[in-house]
């Protein structure tokens, strides 16, 4: 791995890795703000002018996705949308199925999908699980949409990499979906109602029997791919009916209830997919733990493939506070995507506490700045490939705007390069194309 790519896309993530061969894998790439910053971009202008020109001359471009919030995923489909044929492969999580053996996530999704209104951003969340492998396969190609759980591996420019969550089956689903699905199950089994609600039921089964199907092979196959596709449309055919059901409005309250909503968005978190480089030999400069928004019980369960330290490490969930990375696990950097949104929390404080430089999109929800009015790597020491270490102070990337870092790591925005030290932003466009 030559470098590696922090984009400032608010709250949101993109992380782009420069293999040594002059590929990219980029993970994740989406964002919650429609505008970065007062005066910036809006998140599609940047993705269009700025992320997809960046990485033309790659030998060979890749997409991980960790898992289907807006802030990951919003991205992607705009690049395939304006360049078609971007990503030669596309490695997708896949929705892993409960300790009953039951694809709750996928159950959920789809009552969510008839029964609330799919204006809001809370059922097109739900929808971007449904239609994720289906979508994708028709932007890419087939061919090019590869399901990963744990156990899956995959090469990225010479490398091996493994996804160390989610499994595929036995995943902890929180209580509250799992009655949530069953309660809805049950308003739909009474007597006497039209024949449409049995249909739906039927219709839910057969479908996650085809999406499962569709995830066994990788690449995803066309013709299963397409049969995923119909059934979910036989479905939002069949809506209106389902509508004016009279327990329609009984089934909308339930899943828009705040706590029904905060299992499924947990829920999706948990379902994470986390992966790391395979190592051969001991230790070395390309040791990585790539966490998405993964929980801190997840990374707990996943925590025996895990190794004893890595040269990066990607804060979950944007590095706040309730996600703190709750394991022994050493960083010499660490990747913290934080932007200006109050609902997500704080940044953790014991990420300053640690003897990792840190790489920050924004300190807006620092409380270690906020607290010191300074950057909390002016007291970190950055250990180099040869063994030494330096001062982020002394850091070329600091002291010369425009050089290269000997971290290989670089914070990048349309106007920006924050180095490591978020209080000494230089004014300067680093977003011409990368080297390879």
């Amino acid at each position: 791995m030559r470098w590696i790519d922090l984009h400032d896309v608010g709250w949101g993530e993109c992380v782009v890795l420069g293999g040594d061969r002059g590929g990219i894998l980029m993970v994740d790439c989406g964002s919650s703000n429609l505008r970065l910053g007062e005066n910036g971009p809006g998140f599609y202008e940047y993705v269009t002018d700025s992320v997809i020109p960046r990485y033309f001359e790659a030998e060979n471009r890749s997409f991980f996705l960790t898992h289907c919030h807006r802030d990951h995923l919003c991205g992607l489909w705009r690049i395939l949308e304006t360049a078609p044929g971007y990503f030669g492969s596309l490695y997708l999580p896949v929705p892993p199925c409960g300790e009953d053996g039951r694809p709750l996530l996928l159950e959920f999704a789809l009552d969510v999908s008839v029964f609330l209104s799919r204006l809001t951003g809370y059922a097109q969340v739900n929808a971007a699980v449904l239609t994720l492998f289906t979508r994708a396969a028709r932007l890419a190609g087939a061919g090019s949409v590869f399901p990963v759980r744990e156990g899956d591996g995959f090469l990225f420019d010479g490398t091996e990499y493994e996804v160390i969550w989610p499994p595929e089956t036995g995943f902890p689903y929180p209580g509250e979906l799992s009655a949530a699905v069953e309660e809805i199950d049950a308003m739909l089994s009474a007597p006497l109602l039209p024949p449409c609600a049995r249909e739906f039921l039927g219709l839910r089964e057969r479908f996650c029997a085809a999406y499962r199907l569709m995830v066994s092979s990788a690449p995803v196959r066309e013709e299963e791919a397409e049969e995923t596709r119909e059934l979910y449309e036989r479905i939002r055919a069949l809506t209106p009916e389902l509508l004016l059901l009279p327990c329609a409005g009984a089934a909308a309250d339930l899943l828009a209830d705040g706590k029904t909503r905060e299992a499924y968005s947990g829920a999706l978190n948990a379902a994470c997919a986390v992966f790391q480089n395979v190592r051969r030999g001991g230790p070395g400069k390309d040791d990585i733990l790539m966490t998405g928004d993964a929980t801190p019980e997840s990374l707990l369960a996943a925590s025996a493939r895990m190794y004893d330290g890595y040269a990066v490490l990607k804060a979950p969930h944007h590095g706040t506070a309730g996600y703190f990375f709750p394991l022994e696990v050493a960083a010499d950097h660490i990747l913290i995507s934080n932007g200006p949104y109050g609902g997500g929390g704080e940044i953790a404080s014991g990420y300053a506490e640690l003897p990792a430089v840190c790489h920050c999109t924004g300190n807006a929800a620092c409380s270690y700045f906020r607290e010191y009015g300074s950057c909390c790597n002016r007291l970190a020491l950055c250990g180099l490939p040869s063994g030494g270490a330096l001062l982020p102070v002394r850091c070329p990337a600091v002291t010369r705007p425009g050089a290269a870092a000997p971290c290989r790591v670089r914070v990048l925005s349309g106007k920006k390069n924050a180095s490591c030290l978020c209080d000494a932003v230089r004014s300067k466009n680093f977003m011409a194309p990368a080297e390879f």
